[in-house]
């Protein structure tokens, strides 16, 4: 083997090492991300149970929500965080989310605390991991698109360096699961104004 040939060996075996090596810090890295930012056990973000009264208000608002959607008529409904809260704590369409969320609304800003698990997630190490974080955000949804202004956000204890936080335009129908794919379509405008949540439905 001549020296030509020993130096492309040496470059082909350092540079696999090099590979190697860079998959490996970047193995490192995902790892610990995922063990940094996620943990191991839920967190207890239960809420105050709500009054019989204070749910059958949530209720009647989601009731006249869904009713304007089936019906294609046009109407607003306003939710504050109790509301939202409720409808979470003892709704059986959100029983999956129970104790695992909770909402404030003020000043135009949305906070949430979420506890969720990672089971579904297809990614390395997160089937047993579960997220603890909580996200303060704004938002307006104009038909089509959804302007996203994250304030702050942390996960599990960890604040996310500001550097992360910026203002996000997102298009609905391609980042949230809606199997029915009609509420979007029926849905004119979505924001948070003062300490509410408001939602504007098309009419025919």
């Amino acid at each position: 083997m001549g020296c030509f040939a020993k130096g492309c060996v040496t470059v082909i075996v350092v540079g696999l090492l090099f590979l190697a090596g860079l998959v490996g810090c970047s193995w490192y890295l995902y790892t610990k991300t995922i063990n940094t930012l996620t943990s191991s056990a839920p967190a207890d973000v239960r809420v105050e149970p709500p009054t019989d009264a204070q749910y059958q208000t949530a209720d009647s608002s989601l009731t006249r929500l869904r009713e304007a959607i089936d019906q294609d008529t046009e109407t607003t409904v306003e939710f504050t965080a109790a509301d939202l809260n409720a409808l979470f704590a003892r709704h059986p369409d959100f029983s999956d989310w129970r104790g695992r969320i909770r909402i404030e609304i003020a000043d135009s800003v949305m906070t949430v605390a979420v506890s969720a698990p990672l089971r579904y997630v297809k990614l390395p190490g997160t089937k047993k991991r579960w997220f603890n974080g909580t996200a303060r955000f704004g938002f307006n949804y104009d038909g089509s698109t959804i302007d996203f202004d994250l304030k702050a956000a942390e996960a599990a204890g960890r604040e996310i360096p500001e550097v992360f936080l910026s203002d996000y335009t997102l298009e609905p129908h391609a980042v949230l699961e809606d199997s029915s794919g009609e509420f979007w379509d029926h849905v004119k405008s979505m924001s948070v104004q003062g300490d509410k949540l408001i939602i504007s439905t098309k009419g025919s």
